[in-house]
């Protein structure tokens, strides 16, 4: 059974060079859900339980510096300690989905989902942004809609949202591309860490 806590790492965009104290924002609180704004270019959604605080950390400085190498000794290690984490394995899957592996990122997100029952919806949100880079639209589609429809979370929704946006535009589907944009953008009014995020999507949308 998965807890109540809800994990997600996900890089929103590439990191800088320029290193820079992240800040733990609070989304939700039950399931918890928060994130690290390093600065306003840079996002990493994540979210702990208490006895991992100080690894998850480590593995968020990891990510910051690109040491992808390590951070891959880290998950792997956390994996043999409890093989059916969902939580570790959707990680994993990220990393992979960083290196350009995606047959190994599909993997590990699809055991991630299984293991939860299909409950742990940052995995289905990884999974889907890797079958649209993939071409796979009606596979990537099924998976954001199964968020936007079984999510009571509106931020989880608006996520989906900008994934599908970002799906669209580069398909070159531009009316599609505005509607998820705009029904992401009103979900998002009250995180203001994604404005730039956003606008600079809006705009390579209006350009196109």
């Amino acid at each position: 059974m998965l807890k109540n806590t809800i994990f997600i790492l996900i890089i929103s965009l590439i990191f800088s060079c320029k290193k820079k104290k992240p800040i733990l924002i609070t989304v939700n609180d039950d399931p918890l859900i928060q994130y690290y704004r390093v600065n306003k270019e840079n996002i990493v959604l994540i979210s702990s339980d208490f006895n991992e605080k100080d690894l998850t950390k480590k593995n968020i400085n990891l990510i910051i510096d690109k040491n992808y190498k390590d951070l891959k000794v880290a998950l792997l290690k956390d994996l043999s300690i409890n093989p059916k984490n969902s939580i570790t394995l959707h990680n994993l899957g990220n990393l992979e989905l960083i290196l350009k592996k995606f047959p190994k990122a599909i993997t590990y997100y699809n055991k991630s989902i299984l293991l939860s029952d299909s409950t742990y919806y940052p995995s289905i949100l990884s999974l889907g942004k890797a079958y649209g880079i993939l071409g796979e639209d009606k596979k990537a589609e099924k998976l954001y809609n199964h968020i936007i429809e079984k999510s009571e979370i509106d931020f989880l929704i608006a996520i989906s949202y900008l994934g599908l946006s970002k799906m669209y535009l580069d398909y070159g589907w531009i009316d599609k591309a505005k509607t998820s944009i705009s029904k992401s953008e009103s979900l998002l009014v009250n995180y203001n860490d994604y404005d730039l995020q956003i606008d600079v999507l809006k705009k390579k949308i209006n350009d196109y």
